[in-house]
């Protein structure tokens, strides 16, 4: 009659787990996975953006100062076919 009022047993029993708990757990783990893997994916692809930035920026002025459409088109400056100071 210990049993009856909680004395009788020292630790209580594990609760069992049904197949649909086990599943569950299981499609919960793997969807965690996932988004890891998505939010790992996303940073690498934002740092490489981030450097490619950077390279444009340390790039991109000399690229525009040798560019055809700089040294042509309406707004362009007329050129002369004399070179030097003479007329």
């Amino acid at each position: 009659m210990g049993g009856l009022f909680g004395g009788g047993s020292s630790k209580p029993a594990a609760p069992i787990k049904t197949a649909a708990q086990l599943a569950a757990e299981q499609d919960a783990s793997a969807a965690r996975a996932r988004a890891d893997e998505r939010a790992e994916a996303s940073e690498i692809s934002e740092r490489q953006g981030a450097q490619r930035r950077r390279r444009l920026r340390r790039t991109g002025g000399l690229r525009l100062l040798f560019s055809s459409a700089r040294m042509e088109g309406p707004d362009a400056p007329p050129t002369t076919s004399n070179l030097g100071g003479g007329q």
